[in-house]
């Protein structure tokens, strides 16, 4: 449950009438390479009633990075971040934003300033030694914070720490100093779009939360098809929608694209928070949806594999590639390149040679391939391309590195997910080996040089500039219908801010941190962090969320007066209105956890009950006749397994009541469990749960009419919910 407006404003008279008094610094997520306490007992930070937000007039549009972005936003733009965030976090302080003199502040009773800046003397590096602009220095006192990057982002990220900080100490920052840097410029997480469509606003939102934990790379996986096993038309997407028409078709299904204007607009809004996207265009394996094209490149043994001697064929990746590098906002994009047949080394080789000469001259691009191992004695990828390991079965990373290559360690035995089911892969991070698993032997925590865990000759130094950091990896590769997208946020949240921090301070550090720090800090980050709502979280001020008597409406019936208010009698005040049958609620959807009561009288008939932003339930035609229950997300339906609604609920009052979690979603009808929503994997007999959100936008529809509507926080017994 979310925090109340009265108990920030208890907060704020407290932090008004008492002295201020010394804290410690909470664990924090990344946590800091260097804090230094003021020593003072009378001068720690309070959030006030006001805050005044300062950008030094000297760096204000500086624009200072010297990361992958090329559209990285200015000083005064994340300043612009900050002060959103800061207001939704603290709902009863106010924030005023300026651009002037750093040293010549604001004088106001009741309140603080917070000042942001840049500077050239910090001295802010990598494990490696190299210079970034992605530090800074902190200066907390009173009432000042002053924050000086390295660069426009290092500032940024400060305001990440100064927000955990007053977070987790309800709004308090020790006075001190903090002076911190990034160990390593590649913090990424991988997110396979190709086998599974996400909105472009779904992503945007993730983003958002990754980079709360200071994630500055989301590598973006446009291009894959499921596994063939002969079937030439099975499951294959290209998200990005050309609009050269010669290149339509690889998109026939326009519906599960991005256009250029949508697609602009996601890299931007992951910049304004820190961000990149690294777009993959996956070929010459993984590409069945260029060989369901153009059919006559494909391989004969394998048609997701194309024929790179065909004469058209790199000509045809190549015309992709000019469409869309104008799109990309980055200084460097992925071709994927990976799996590809090992008994055509050279022409593989070659192909990724010139794919990098292409690309550079293009439009001044280096590329990055996942790495793959190519039996030749005669031709080698060239060493201006960096390679993303991920597999010891297919590259050696410590050889690699020593022969002159950059390295990204996306190794699969800490950082892969495949979602929903796999047999090799977990469904989400395996937290004991990144805690305690980075030695098999000993254990100890992962960071990103580790690449094999039994044997540490295998794995460089922290130090070593060829290795650029980690990426986790979320594969789809059970395609669409295997998971719905909020459930890859739930598969990632967990390992996104692991993964973050071991990219930001190595192990080896004395501040480093550590398991029991990450559990008492992370799950009030999680729920805090601002700008999206992934969890689908509803203010409530008790475990009743809504609750509507809809007894005396005609919900379903399109000729009901419209304009009628319902009153919503959890005390929450989320109050209806009835438009053409159909009630309209202000709310979207109900994350985990849930318990849902809809009491209605049933139709007979195939209908829509509830609908969300997310998904929709209603009643639908069960396999074997009769009528069963049903969500629909995507597009894609859901039915309830083994489960027939039964006659004798048609035109008669049954309480249906749903419990929701992240690991799963049940119906009780009647008081009876009447089962869970599970999917096949790959249409055969392994059956997974579905996690399903509660819809609670538009009420009633055609399937029957609706008389209750009550929705719980928490899993209650159906004898309670009832």
């Amino acid at each position: 449950m979310d925090t109340s407006a009265a108990w920030w404003r208890l907060l704020l008279i407290v932090a008004l009438v008492l002295p201020v008094i010394s804290l410690q610094l909470p664990p924090l997520v990344p946590a800091v390479h260097r804090y230094i306490d003021s020593g003072r007992t009378n001068t720690a930070f309070r959030i006030p009633q006001h805050v005044h937000i300062v950008v030094d007039e000297r760096f204000a549009e500086s624009t200072q990075d010297d990361g992958l972005s090329l559209i990285p936003p200015t000083l005064l733009q994340f300043a612009q971040i900050f002060k959103s965030d800061l207001e939704a976090l603290f709902p009863d302080t106010s924030a005023s934003l300026s651009v002037g003199h750093a040293e010549t502040l604001p004088d106001a009773p009741f309140s603080a300033v917070i000042v942001l800046s840049l500077s050239n003397t910090l001295n802010s590096t990598h494990a490696d030694g190299s210079s970034t602009t992605e530090g800074y220095e902190m200066d907390v006192s009173g009432n000042t914070v002053r924050i000086s990057g390295s660069g426009s982002k290092g500032a940024f990220w400060a305001t990440r720490t100064l927000l955990h900080g007053l977070v987790l100490t309800g709004g308090n920052f020790p006075a001190s100093k903090v002076v911190d840097q990034p160990d390593w410029r590649t913090r990424g997480f991988m997110l396979d779009v190709g086998r599974q469509w996400y909105p472009i606003t779904f992503l945007q939102d993730l983003c958002t939360y990754a980079s709360w934990y200071k994630i500055n790379e989301f590598h973006v996986h446009l291009s894959d098809n499921v596994s063939p096993r002969g079937n030439a038309n099975a499951y294959a997407r290209f998200r990005l929608r050309p609009e050269d028409p010669a290149l339509s078709g690889l998109t026939p299904h326009l519906n599960e694209t991005y256009s250029r204007e949508e697609f602009d607009a996601f890299q931007a809004g992951c910049a304004a928070r820190g961000v990149t996207i690294v777009p993959e265009l996956e070929s010459p394996g993984h590409a069945l949806v260029i060989t369901q094209w153009k059919p006559e490149l494909a391989l004969s043994t394998d048609p997701s594999l194309i024929n790179l001697t065909v004469p058209d064929a790199i000509p045809t990746i190549k015309a992709i590639w000019k469409e869309f590098l104008p799109w990309f906002h980055t200084k460097q994009v992925s071709i994927g390149a990976d799996e590809y047949n090992a008994s055509l080394a050279d022409d593989y080789n070659n192909f990724v040679n010139e794919m990098s000469d292409f690309i550079g001259q293009e439009s001044g691009k280096t590329i990055r391939i996942w790495g793959t191992r190519e039996p030749s004695n005669r031709t080698s990828v060239s060493k201006n391309i960096t390679i993303q390991h991920w597999d010891f079965g297919d590259d050696d990373p410590y050889e690699l590195i020593r022969s002159g290559y950059d390295v990204i360690n996306s190794e699969d035995s800490f950082q892969y997910i495949v979602m929903k089911q796999s047999g090799s892969f977990p469904q989400s991070l395996n937290q004991t080996r990144l805690w305690d698993g980075a030695n098999a032997a000993t254990g100890g925590i992962w960071d990103p040089h580790v690449f094999d865990r039994g044997n540490a000759s295998n794995n460089p130094t922290i130090s070593n500039p060829r290795l650029k950091g980690a990426i986790m990896a979320a594969w789809n590769d059970h395609g669409p219908t295997a998971s719905t997208p909020l459930e890859a946020f739930y598969a990632l949240k967990q390992g996104l801010p692991v993964v973050a921090s071991a990219g930001w301070q190595a192990a080896a550090r004395p501040r480093h941190l550590t398991h029991a720090q990450f559990l008492a800090a992370c799950p009030a980050l999680e729920a805090a962090a601002p700008g999206q709502n992934l969890d689908r979280r509803v203010r409530s001020k008790g475990p009743v969320v809504v609750d509507y008597d809809l007894s005396s409406l005609r919900l379903g019936d399109t000729g009901a007066a419209s304009g009628v208010v319902v009153e919503d009698r959890s005390g929450n005040g989320y109050d209806a209105r009835l438009e053409r049958g159909v009630l309209h609620t202000p709310l979207g959807s109900k994350g985990h956890n849930y318990t849902l009561l809809l009491r209605t009288v049933l139709s007979g008939t195939l209908g829509t009950l509830l609908a969300g932003p997310d998904d929709s339930f209603g009643v639908e035609a069960a396999p074997r006749g009769g009528l069963t229950l049903a969500f629909t997300s995507s597009n894609i339906t859901y039915l309830l397994s083994n489960y027939t609604l039964p006659p004798s609920s048609a035109r008669a009052t049954v309480d249906i009541v749903l419990t929701g979690t992240e690991h799963g979603t049940s119906a009780f009808v009647g008081g009876v469990h009447a089962g869970d929503f599970l999917v096949s994997i790959d249409q055969t007999s392994v059956l997974e749960p579905m996690a399903f959100v509660a819809p609670v936008q538009k009420l009633g529809g055609e399937g029957g009419r609706l008389e209750r509507i009550s929705l719980w926080d928490g899993i209650h017994s159906n004898a309670t919910a009832v």
